[in-house]
């Protein structure tokens, strides 16, 4: 249930817009579980036991809010109940009419309506098995079916539930308004999260958004929300936070983070499961009079424009792959807070024959060849591990967290490996292949160190026949008198 969070809010958003906004009938029923759907008091008193009685009334729903051209003001999603067999999900929504009637006279109709939904597991999916709605001014008791659905699924304590869902942020949605940013107050006691956003279109598209999950450490899980290279990071900084003690005589303190966390759910971007963008954490926590931390408030800023920018700033206009100066940045930041009992490699790799390549072919084909040493690359590396064009045919991978120097050997000898193949399946000469010279090491050094122990290596490589990877060990140097195979570049720390 890791991600459940994830898979319900989004199901629901999609129910509550094609039934309420869009009039889409088939995109509604598809979060139902065809065979067990039920629904009360869906129109008035009306209820459906049966698929196709649930359609119809659905179907009465989808045509209203194309009459009235629907548009949704607000809409608050609450994960209020769950367990391994069921999930209660609460949904208050306002909606309004954007149609003029008969004489085309436009019209502020507002309309509101409390949901419940019930999802079960049908195969690998969660789907709606049953649901309630009512207008808030109903004369009938709005929470007659929500208890008969709890007792039926088993959530006993669906009463004591709907109390807490009440609770109201009216600070929290005032400040939303104020910017795109979404706002959030994690409650550690509760393990409750709460999510308050504001998106402005063409008026009337004003839409407010309100999320509530409870069990939040169980209902979000880290492999769906968190980019897989930043995970580490991000646990990380959660214990640091949750252990650190404000300063004395000040029950608060801040923090700022960014990760790259799944699109925010119900806020403005679609949710796809494989797809991350920056965003800075920005909170302050609040602590009770024994210096524990009960709250965490701050607000979720979107920033991926901003780094989009900067990996342009720091990439090569050719290959795509990062710059020399980028690489730099990173090696430093890695040296400065690396742990003592893990290393790092440097895999300085040269394009053999390359000069005979522009010489024959053109440099355009040159071009395509050091573009396809890139992609080849980003295929056999983590994400984490970095490709940089240092120029021309050259090119250097970092890789961090080493804990074995012969996997930097192995990833070395895949890549030649690799290369050779792609320049044969791509009709370039036969004798085009890699040169890498490989450093490991524990011990931070400067970049203009590892690029002259890589070098070593490299040239060791060039002399002994070339498509080989060659370690420096130490001890190693240039030949005494000899070449470089071509000039060092610029080199700074």
């Amino acid at each position: 249930m890791g991600n459940l969070a994830f898979l319900l809010v989004d199901k629901t958003r999609e129910f509550v817009e094609a039934c309420y906004e869009r009039g889409d009938l088939d995109a509604a029923l598809s979060c139902l579980d065809p065979v067990r759907a039920t629904c009360y008091g869906y129109a008035s008193e009306l209820h459906a036991f049966d698929t196709d009685a649930v359609a119809r009334l659905l179907g009465a729903s989808c045509a209203f809010a194309r009459r009235i051209g629907s548009r949704i003001v607000s809409h608050e999603c609450h994960l209020a109940y769950r367990n391994e067999t069921c999930t209660v999900v609460l949904s208050s929504l306002r909606t309004r009419a954007t149609k003029g009637d008969a004489e085309g006279e436009p019209s502020d109709d507002e309309y509101e309506r409390r949901l419940t939904f019930v999802y079960a597991p049908v195969g690998d999916d969660w789907l709606i098995v049953h649901m309630h709605s009512s207008a808030p001014h109903a004369p009938d008791d709005p929470f007659a079916s929500r208890r008969m659905t709890a007792r039926d699924v088993g959530a006993v304590d669906l009463d004591a539930v709907l109390s807490q869902a009440k609770v109201e942020r009216e600070r929290y949605e005032i400040v939303s308004e104020l910017s795109d940013d979404v706002i959030y107050e994690y409650d550690v006691g509760r393990d409750t999260l709460y999510l308050f956003s504001t998106r402005f279109g063409k008026s009337p598209d004003i839409r407010r958004n309100k999320l509530v999950i409870e069990h939040c450490l169980d209902t979000i899980g880290l492999d769906g929300f968190v980019h897989p290279d930043d995970r580490v990071r991000y646990a990380a900084d959660a214990r640091k936070l949750s252990q650190a003690q404000p300063e004395r005589g000040d029950g608060r303190d801040d923090y700022v983070h960014v990760y790259r966390l799944r699109p925010m759910f119900f806020f403005g971007r679609e949710s796809e499961q494989d797809v991350f963008v920056h965003q800075r954490v920005m909170g302050r926590r609040i602590y009770d009079a024994r210096g524990r931390v009960v709250k965490y408030v701050g607000k979720i800023v979107d920033v991926s424009e901003e780094y989009e920018l900067l990996e342009q700033s720091s990439t090569d206009a050719l290959t795509r792959a990062y710059n020399r100066s980028y690489l730099q940045g990173r090696l430093r930041e890695y040296c400065a807070s690396k742990q003592p009992d893990v290393s790092y490699a440097c895999l300085l790799a040269d394009v053999d024959y390359f000069k005979s390549v522009n010489d024959k072919f053109g440099h355009l084909v040159g071009d395509n060849l050091l573009t396809a040493f890139v992609d080849t690359a980003r295929t056999l590396f983590r994400t984490s591990d970095i490709v940089a064009r240092l120029g021309g045919d050259e090119f250097m991978v970092f890789m961090r967290d080493v804990y074995d120097p012969r996997v930097a050997m192995e990833r070395s000898e895949a890549l030649i490996d690799a290369f050779r193949t792609m320049a044969a399946d791509r009709g370039f000469p036969r004798d085009v292949s890699l040169s890498v010279g490989v450093v490991v090491e524990s011990e931070p050094h400067p970049f203009s160190e590892l690029y002259r122990r890589a070098d070593i290596a490299l040239y060791r490589a060039k002399a002994e026949g070339k498509n080989r990877a060659v370690p420096y060990l130490e001890g190693m140097a240039y030949p005494e008198g000899g070449a470089l195979a071509k000039p060092l570049p610029p080199l700074g720390d």
